[in-house]
């Protein structure tokens, strides 16, 4: 089975741009298993993290010591304890975003139909804080904590529009519009050109421009102070003919996070 490459930015560096390597490689250990999802030898994660045994032999005794990790018969293997669930639950409980978005992003994806997602810019990217898949054959299956280009997605394009010029310009000039389909905006002036139009009619989109055949509709909202993005993605045929359902859920749902 393979496993999935660890994210990167724009210059295949560990998304975020800020590369602390023990960190970095103990984050891919873990979700190397979740992978896998069956326990791993020494050599074995090794090979997954591609780094040297005898390096990835100090990080696996730290994960040990610290009770994260449990040494199964004969010896020579290992695997996650539950420690690093309760902890994820604990932090996930206090969440200060997902204890006011997370049932209402829940609701939305019940209601339309279609995968729903919250996000806000990390950088000069869009990460997503809530996500709720669809249960439809055919349909977008986003994760939390992915990051995405912001020139490319309804999320990031509603996002761009809630800023102001200077803050805008700013993150223009550090962003490469890179080509992810045919349909992607590659041009600065077409780009402003299309917010300008979202920003008076009051809602954002993405028509194939990350994933062929899929579109996104979006609405910005504003809440304790911060910019955030509120999404649904689905078949662009599902998506057009669903419009104005869809555009009208969004509203409420939005509005309702803002008031909290």
């Amino acid at each position: 089975m393979a496993l999935k490459e660890p994210r990167k930015d724009k210059d295949g560096k560990p998304a975020g741009g800020i590369n602390v390597r023990a960190a970095s490689r103990t984050i891919d250990l873990f979700e190397a298993f979740a992978t896998i999802r069956r326990p791993m030898t020494v050599s074995e994660m090794a090979r997954a993290l591609k780094m040297p045994v005898s390096s990835c032999f100090s990080i696996i005794r730290t994960l040990e010591a610290r009770g994260y990790l449990f040494n199964l018969p004969p010896g020579n293997s290992f695997y996650p304890t539950a420690r690093l669930r309760d902890v994820a639950e604990d932090i996930t409980k206090a969440d200060p975003v997902l204890s006011v978005v997370g049932s209402a992003v829940r609701q939305l994806c019940d209601e339309s139909r279609e995968t729903a997602m919250f996000g806000k810019l990390c950088r000069n990217r869009v990460i997503l804080l809530a996500v709720e898949v669809t249960s439809a054959p055919s349909r977008y299956m986003p994760q939390v904590g992915d990051l995405r280009p912001v020139h490319a997605t309804a999320i990031g394009k509603a996002l761009l529009g809630s800023l102001r010029e200077e803050e805008l310009e700013k993150i223009l000039s550090h962003v490469t519009l890179e080509k992810v389909t045919r349909q992607t905006i590659t041009d600065t002036g077409q780009l402003r050109k299309e917010l300008a139009a979202s920003r008076r009619r009051g809602w954002y989109t993405n028509v194939e421009e990350t994933i062929a055949d899929m579109t996104s509709l979006c609405v910005p909202l504003t809440m304790r102070g911060e910019h955030y993005a509120l999404a649904i993605s689905g078949p662009t045929v599902r998506i057009k003919t669903n419009f104005k359902e869809n555009f009208e859920r969004l509203q409420a749902t939005a509005e309702a996070i803002s008031s909290n």
